[in-house]
């Protein structure tokens, strides 16, 4: 058995899958984004549950990402949401993968390796209306009509843009770009561009705004179970999907104080039970983004956490449970060993313990195990050497 492993609920990410459709809008299409391993939690197995449960869309951010979903036979359609190389587009073209464009001169560049290739390429226009990212511009749209009506082999299939400040409680600037969109929209169509799919909302403009569901919505948090912001907690019924377990390999009865890790920065102040588990920093073990203050009182909870980890006291969900009672780190977390102080507690060298280790951050060769009915139906193992990475799945049903 491994001393560390995550595990993947597969039944619920079908209930989240349900609860998302049950708020869709009819006749729009829920494309899936399994961006970013879907989140940590493994795109192929992830994208094959909702493809079970209906879902004929799927969104990546990369060509690598969309290449792997095309390589397991995923059926639907996969769009990548970034930028691509023209390195990856004659491959990207021949397995029928849609394309973001944000760029005026990938139109006939993409045109041409179409051409020499004897497909179409698949497109979605990327418009900038305010994310301050990638897409065109209301000044370029005149060009981009002109190159699209003289690209022969590219199909525009959609258009789409980005909410900045969709998880805000303050929905002008949504709006904002909302119009912006559809004025962009309605020029192309003028100019004699016409667009099949027209889609605007990811996760909190899901949720926000049922009138801006349009063609298609692309959700990515909402089924993996996590809200965009507190402030969207109970508008649906959804389940995390994600744990991390760690096995205790060793267990030191020490006296008070005793100095835990390096630089001594833990002493024990009584008698008491130090427990170390497999894990650390570079599994994604204490790890967090820089978060940015969304105004002063945000600055203050951010400043209340830290101080509240300086002495050793968890907030919020980022508990470590063993055997269902919360212990706390003892001194620095380390690259791979992590030490617990689990005080009075009965405990053994392979006892299960929960460790909050955000699936955005967990290291991929970390062990998925996923779980249908509470069973393991099937593992990803990832196998690194100093020169190969490949990965294998295995079915244990069989």
């Amino acid at each position: 058995m491994p001393d560390l492993w995550a595990e993947v609920d597969l039944d619920a990410l079908r209930h989240n899958y349900r609860q998302v459709v049950s708020k869709l809008t009819p006749g729009c299409i829920l494309m899936a984004v399994v961006k970013a391993d879907a989140y940590g939690l493994g795109a192929v197995e992830v994208a094959k549950v909702f493809q079970e449960e209906g879902c004929e869309a799927f969104a990546v951010t990369t060509a690598s990402e969309a290449l792997i979903l095309s390589e397991e036979q995923l059926q639907g359609r996969i769009l990548i949401l970034g930028p691509t190389g023209q390195e990856d587009w004659p491959q990207i073209i021949q397995a029928g993968i849609e394309l973001t464009v944000s760029q005026l001169w990938s139109i006939s560049a993409l045109d041409q390796i179409a051409k020499e290739l004897g497909i179409k390429a698949k497109i979605h226009l990327k418009l900038e209306t305010g994310m301050g990212r990638t897409g065109f511009m209301e000044g370029a749209l005149p060009d981009l009509a002109e190159a699209l009506l003289k690209a022969e082999n590219i199909q525009l299939v959609g258009a789409y843009t980005h909410l900045a400040r969709g998880a805000q409680r303050d929905h002008s600037y949504s709006r904002l770009q909302h119009d912006r969109f559809m004025r962009y929209i309605a020029e192309l169509e003028q100019l004699g561009v016409a667009i099949p799919l027209k889609h605007i909302c990811s996760s909190a403009g899901f949720l926000d705004f049922p009138e801006y569901h349009y063609d298609m919505v692309r959700i990515g948090t909402l089924l993996n179970g996590h809200f965009p912001a507190p402030a969207f907690e109970g508008k649906l019924e959804l389940l995390d999907p994600w744990q991390v377990k760690a096995r205790i390999v060793h267990i030191q009865r020490v006296p008070k104080g005793t100095f835990v890790g390096y630089q001594s920065l833990y002493k024990t102040k009584k008698e008491t039970t130090l427990a170390v588990i497999p894990v650390g920093y570079t599994d994604g073990f204490g790890l967090t983004p820089k978060l940015v203050p969304q105004g002063f009182i945000d600055l203050i909870k951010i400043i209340i956490k830290n101080i509240a980890a300086f002495f050793g006291i968890q907030l919020g969900r980022d508990r470590i449970l063993l055997h269902n009672k919360t212990v706390k780190v003892a001194g620095k977390i380390g690259m791979q060993m992590t030490v617990l102080d689990v005080g009075d507690l009965e405990c053994a060298c392979g006892d299960e313990v929960v460790v909050p280790l955000r699936r955005g951050l967990a290291n991929p060769r970390i062990l998925r195990l996923y779980k249908k009915e509470g069973q393991v139906l099937r593992k990803r193992i990832i196998k690194e050497g100093f020169l190969t990475l490949s990965t294998e799945y295995s079915n244990l049903e069989g």
